[in-house]
Protein backbone atom coordinates (compact mmCIF):
# COMPACT_ATOMS: atom_id res chain seq x y z
CA UNK A 1 0.00 0.00 0.00
CA UNK A 2 0.95 3.73 -0.73
CA UNK A 3 3.01 4.89 2.63
CA UNK A 4 0.92 7.42 4.66
CA UNK A 5 0.84 9.82 7.30
CA UNK A 6 2.87 8.86 10.79
CA UNK A 7 0.50 8.32 13.50
CA UNK A 8 -0.36 11.15 15.12
CA UNK A 9 1.79 9.52 17.47
CA UNK A 10 2.23 12.27 18.53
CA UNK A 11 4.59 11.26 16.54
CA UNK A 12 7.33 12.77 15.14
CA UNK A 13 5.46 14.41 13.51
CA UNK A 14 3.22 16.80 15.02
CA UNK A 15 0.44 17.43 16.00
CA UNK A 16 0.03 21.37 15.79
CA UNK A 17 -3.83 21.50 16.17
CA UNK A 18 -5.31 24.70 16.53
CA UNK A 19 -7.55 25.28 19.04
CA UNK A 20 -10.99 25.10 17.81
CA UNK A 21 -12.38 27.88 16.41
CA UNK A 22 -14.82 30.33 17.56
CA UNK A 23 -15.86 32.20 14.90
CA UNK A 24 -13.97 33.34 12.01
CA UNK A 25 -13.40 37.35 12.08
CA UNK A 26 -11.80 38.29 8.38
CA UNK A 27 -10.34 41.64 9.31
CA UNK A 28 -8.51 40.39 12.60
CA UNK A 29 -4.72 40.47 12.15
CA UNK A 30 -3.83 39.20 15.17
CA UNK A 31 -2.72 35.55 15.33
CA UNK A 32 -6.19 33.89 16.82
CA UNK A 33 -6.43 31.39 19.63
CA UNK A 34 -9.17 28.98 19.14
CA UNK A 35 -11.47 27.74 21.77
CA UNK A 36 -11.81 23.73 20.94
CA UNK A 37 -15.17 22.19 22.07
CA UNK A 38 -15.66 18.60 22.82
CA UNK A 39 -18.11 16.51 21.00
CA UNK A 40 -19.82 13.53 22.02
CA UNK A 41 -17.99 10.59 20.42
CA UNK A 42 -20.76 8.32 19.16
CA UNK A 43 -19.06 6.32 16.95
CA UNK A 44 -16.41 4.00 17.17
CA UNK A 45 -15.11 5.71 14.19
CA UNK A 46 -11.98 7.99 13.48
CA UNK A 47 -12.80 9.90 10.72
CA UNK A 48 -13.38 13.38 12.41
CA UNK A 49 -11.24 15.97 13.65
CA UNK A 50 -9.31 15.55 17.30
CA UNK A 51 -7.31 17.28 19.91
CA UNK A 52 -4.73 16.11 21.61
CA UNK A 53 -5.07 15.89 25.30
CA UNK A 54 -2.12 14.14 26.71
CA UNK A 55 0.95 11.72 25.04
CA UNK A 56 4.67 11.12 25.89
CA UNK A 57 6.32 12.54 22.45
CA UNK A 58 8.62 10.32 20.74
CA UNK A 59 9.98 13.84 18.67
CA UNK A 60 10.40 16.79 20.27
CA UNK A 61 11.45 20.50 19.19
CA UNK A 62 14.40 22.04 21.36
CA UNK A 63 12.96 23.01 25.23
CA UNK A 64 9.82 20.71 24.27
CA UNK A 65 8.85 18.49 27.06
CA UNK A 66 8.48 14.83 25.62
CA UNK A 67 5.04 14.97 28.25
CA UNK A 68 2.55 16.57 26.48
CA UNK A 69 -0.67 17.81 27.89
CA UNK A 70 -2.99 20.12 26.59
CA UNK A 71 -2.40 22.68 29.06
CA UNK A 72 0.89 23.09 27.37
CA UNK A 73 1.46 26.46 24.44
CA UNK A 74 1.34 23.79 22.46
CA UNK A 75 -1.62 22.99 20.17
CA UNK A 76 -1.88 19.25 18.73
CA UNK A 77 -4.58 17.96 16.42
CA UNK A 78 -5.25 14.85 14.25
CA UNK A 79 -7.70 15.16 11.24
CA UNK A 80 -9.26 11.51 9.76
CA UNK A 81 -10.96 11.92 6.56
CA UNK A 82 -12.49 8.20 4.60
CA UNK A 83 -8.74 7.86 3.24
CA UNK A 84 -6.43 10.15 4.37
CA UNK A 85 -5.13 11.18 7.78
CA UNK A 86 -2.76 14.49 8.83
CA UNK A 87 -1.32 15.37 12.75
CA UNK A 88 0.04 18.82 12.92
CA UNK A 89 1.36 20.56 15.82
CA UNK A 90 1.67 24.39 16.67
CA UNK A 91 2.80 27.12 19.28
CA UNK A 92 -0.64 28.49 20.59
CA UNK A 93 1.18 31.83 20.94
CA UNK A 94 3.07 32.71 17.48
CA UNK A 95 1.29 29.78 15.24
CA UNK A 96 4.96 28.58 14.61
CA UNK A 97 4.61 24.90 13.07
CA UNK A 98 6.63 22.20 15.68
CA UNK A 99 5.60 19.56 13.07
CA UNK A 100 3.34 17.54 10.94
CA UNK A 101 2.81 14.16 9.22
CA UNK A 102 0.55 12.62 7.19
CA UNK A 103 -0.26 9.97 4.59
CA UNK A 104 -3.36 7.10 3.71
CA UNK A 105 -4.96 4.61 7.16
CA UNK A 106 -7.17 1.72 7.12
CA UNK A 107 -9.21 1.16 10.45
CA UNK A 108 -10.74 -2.44 11.18
CA UNK A 109 -12.40 -2.44 14.13
CA UNK A 110 -10.16 -1.65 16.82
CA UNK A 111 -7.16 -1.60 15.13
CA UNK A 112 -5.74 0.72 12.14
CA UNK A 113 -2.65 1.37 10.16
CA UNK A 114 -0.94 4.34 8.70
CA UNK A 115 0.77 4.70 6.03
CA UNK A 116 3.08 7.48 6.00
CA UNK A 117 3.73 10.08 2.83
CA UNK A 118 5.52 12.53 4.53
CA UNK A 119 6.45 13.52 7.76
CA UNK A 120 9.01 16.47 8.93
CA UNK A 121 11.10 15.02 11.20
CA UNK A 122 11.94 12.05 9.95
CA UNK A 123 11.27 11.46 6.33
CA UNK A 124 12.27 7.57 6.16
CA UNK A 125 9.46 6.70 8.21
CA UNK A 126 7.60 6.66 4.72
CA UNK A 127 8.68 3.67 4.06
CA UNK A 128 7.36 1.81 7.33
CA UNK A 129 3.44 1.22 7.85
CA UNK A 130 2.31 1.84 11.63
CA UNK A 131 0.06 -0.40 13.46
CA UNK A 132 -1.77 1.09 16.13
CA UNK A 133 -5.15 -0.38 18.65
CA UNK A 134 -7.60 2.62 18.47
CA UNK A 135 -9.70 2.41 22.12
CA UNK A 136 -13.35 4.85 22.12
CA UNK A 137 -14.89 6.05 25.21
CA UNK A 138 -16.94 8.82 25.38
CA UNK A 139 -15.48 11.65 23.43
CA UNK A 140 -12.34 10.58 23.39
CA UNK A 141 -10.00 8.27 21.37
CA UNK A 142 -6.57 6.16 22.89
CA UNK A 143 -3.97 5.18 20.32
CA UNK A 144 -1.66 2.57 21.32
CA UNK A 145 1.33 0.52 19.34
CA UNK A 146 4.94 0.64 18.69
CA UNK A 147 6.65 2.70 15.80
CA UNK A 148 8.58 0.40 13.31
CA UNK A 149 11.53 2.12 11.49
CA UNK A 150 13.19 5.24 11.48
CA UNK A 151 14.80 7.45 14.02
CA UNK A 152 12.65 5.91 16.65
CA UNK A 153 11.94 2.69 15.59
CA UNK A 154 10.32 0.23 18.58
CA UNK A 155 9.48 3.18 20.50
CA UNK A 156 6.29 3.03 22.19
CA UNK A 157 3.50 5.24 21.48
CA UNK A 158 0.40 6.10 23.45
CA UNK A 159 -1.74 9.23 22.79
CA UNK A 160 -5.36 9.93 24.09
CA UNK A 161 -7.24 12.65 21.84
CA UNK A 162 -10.61 14.40 22.44
CA UNK A 163 -13.22 14.23 19.64
CA UNK A 164 -13.63 18.36 18.55
CA UNK A 165 -15.93 17.53 15.08
CA UNK A 166 -17.97 14.48 14.41
CA UNK A 167 -17.15 12.17 11.46
CA UNK A 168 -17.34 14.20 8.02
CA UNK A 169 -19.75 11.43 6.46
CA UNK A 170 -22.15 12.34 9.44
CA UNK A 171 -22.29 16.01 9.39
CA UNK A 172 -25.72 18.20 8.86
CA UNK A 173 -25.84 20.93 6.46
CA UNK A 174 -23.95 23.01 3.79
CA UNK A 175 -20.48 22.01 3.98
CA UNK A 176 -19.74 21.72 0.12
CA UNK A 177 -16.15 22.03 0.44
CA UNK A 178 -15.63 18.94 3.05
CA UNK A 179 -12.92 15.75 2.51
CA UNK A 180 -9.52 16.14 1.04
CA UNK A 181 -9.13 16.94 -2.34
CA UNK A 182 -6.14 16.60 -4.45
CA UNK A 183 -3.78 19.33 -6.12
CA UNK A 184 -4.58 18.18 -10.09
CA UNK A 185 -2.29 21.45 -11.44
CA UNK A 186 -1.60 25.42 -10.10
CA UNK A 187 -0.48 28.73 -11.41
CA UNK A 188 1.56 30.53 -9.05
CA UNK A 189 3.01 33.77 -8.53
CA UNK A 190 3.75 34.99 -12.44
CA UNK A 191 2.56 31.43 -13.72
CA UNK A 192 0.04 32.64 -16.19
CA UNK A 193 -0.95 29.15 -17.31
CA UNK A 194 -1.75 26.25 -14.91
CA UNK A 195 0.31 22.98 -14.68
CA UNK A 196 0.54 19.66 -13.52
CA UNK A 197 2.72 19.70 -9.93
CA UNK A 198 6.62 18.62 -10.31
CA UNK A 199 6.87 14.80 -10.70
CA UNK A 200 8.65 14.30 -7.61
CA UNK A 201 5.67 16.92 -5.24
CA UNK A 202 2.49 15.71 -4.31
CA UNK A 203 -0.38 17.77 -3.18
CA UNK A 204 -3.52 17.69 -1.36
CA UNK A 205 -5.95 20.01 0.79
CA UNK A 206 -8.05 18.91 3.70
CA UNK A 207 -11.50 21.21 4.62
CA UNK A 208 -13.21 19.92 7.87
CA UNK A 209 -16.53 21.98 9.04
CA UNK A 210 -13.87 24.52 10.86
CA UNK A 211 -10.18 23.89 10.01
CA UNK A 212 -8.65 23.84 6.42
CA UNK A 213 -5.46 22.20 6.19
CA UNK A 214 -2.63 22.53 3.00
CA UNK A 215 0.04 20.58 2.12
CA UNK A 216 2.86 19.76 -0.95
CA UNK A 217 5.03 17.37 0.29
CA UNK A 218 7.86 15.21 -1.60
CA UNK A 219 7.64 11.70 -2.95
CA UNK A 220 10.66 10.93 -0.51
CA UNK A 221 8.86 12.04 2.08
CA UNK A 222 10.02 16.11 2.81
CA UNK A 223 7.59 18.53 2.95
CA UNK A 224 7.46 21.50 0.39
CA UNK A 225 4.40 23.78 1.65
CA UNK A 226 2.12 23.53 4.47
CA UNK A 227 -0.72 25.84 5.31
CA UNK A 228 -3.61 25.47 8.88
CA UNK A 229 -6.34 27.80 9.73
CA UNK A 230 -9.48 28.65 9.65
CA UNK A 231 -12.22 29.12 7.05
CA UNK A 232 -15.77 30.23 5.63
CA UNK A 233 -17.22 29.12 2.46
CA UNK A 234 -20.18 31.08 0.78
CA UNK A 235 -21.10 29.52 -2.94
CA UNK A 236 -18.72 32.24 -4.36
CA UNK A 237 -15.98 32.89 -1.97
CA UNK A 238 -14.06 31.09 0.23
CA UNK A 239 -11.87 33.18 3.29
CA UNK A 240 -9.01 31.34 4.61
CA UNK A 241 -7.75 32.74 8.39
CA UNK A 242 -3.91 31.33 8.90
CA UNK A 243 -3.24 29.94 12.16
CA UNK A 244 -0.20 27.94 11.13
CA UNK A 245 2.13 28.50 8.14
CA UNK A 246 5.73 29.00 7.14
CA UNK A 247 5.81 32.60 6.58
CA UNK A 248 4.63 33.85 9.99
CA UNK A 249 4.20 37.34 9.26
CA UNK A 250 0.96 35.31 7.54
CA UNK A 251 -0.30 34.40 10.76
CA UNK A 252 -3.50 36.05 12.00
CA UNK A 253 -4.59 37.15 8.59
CA UNK A 254 -7.33 36.03 6.46
CA UNK A 255 -7.34 36.37 2.97
CA UNK A 256 -10.48 35.76 0.50
CA UNK A 257 -10.27 33.88 -3.10
CA UNK A 258 -12.91 33.27 -5.41
CA UNK A 259 -14.27 29.15 -5.71
CA UNK A 260 -15.86 27.47 -8.42
CA UNK A 261 -16.52 24.09 -9.31
CA UNK A 262 -14.86 22.23 -12.14
CA UNK A 263 -15.61 19.02 -13.98
CA UNK A 264 -13.11 17.04 -11.50
CA UNK A 265 -13.49 19.26 -8.67
CA UNK A 266 -12.86 22.94 -7.85
CA UNK A 267 -10.90 26.00 -8.79
CA UNK A 268 -9.14 28.62 -5.97
CA UNK A 269 -8.51 32.05 -7.19
CA UNK A 270 -6.93 35.05 -5.40
CA UNK A 271 -3.85 36.73 -4.09
CA UNK A 272 -2.45 37.02 -0.68
CA UNK A 273 -0.03 39.48 0.62
CA UNK A 274 2.74 38.99 4.14
CA UNK A 275 5.90 40.57 4.71
CA UNK A 276 7.57 37.58 2.65
CA UNK A 277 4.63 37.46 -0.40
CA UNK A 278 3.41 40.56 -1.55
CA UNK A 279 0.37 40.30 -4.34
CA UNK A 280 1.36 36.92 -4.95
CA UNK A 281 -1.53 34.95 -7.23
CA UNK A 282 -2.92 31.50 -6.11
CA UNK A 283 -4.45 29.47 -8.80
CA UNK A 284 -5.05 25.85 -7.48
CA UNK A 285 -7.32 23.16 -9.26
CA UNK A 286 -8.38 20.31 -7.12
CA UNK A 287 -10.25 17.17 -7.39
CA UNK A 288 -12.13 14.95 -4.49
CA UNK A 289 -10.51 12.17 -3.09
Amino acid sequence: MKNAILPLIISPVIILIIPFLAKLDPHSQSPSKLEITARPNEYNTLEGTWQLIAAKLAHTSPGEAAEYTNESGVVSMKIFTRNRFVTLRYDRETGVLLGTGGGTYIQLGDEFTEYIDYHSWDSTLVQYPQNFTCTFEGNLFTQKGTISGGETDGHALEEVYQRVEDPFSEMKGSYPLLGSWKLLKWAPGEMQNAEPLPQDMEGFKIFTPTFFYAMRYRKTGGISSFSFGTYHATPDYLTEKVVSVGDLSAVGRSYTFSWSRTDKGFKQYGFIDSDQFMGYKIEEYYQRE
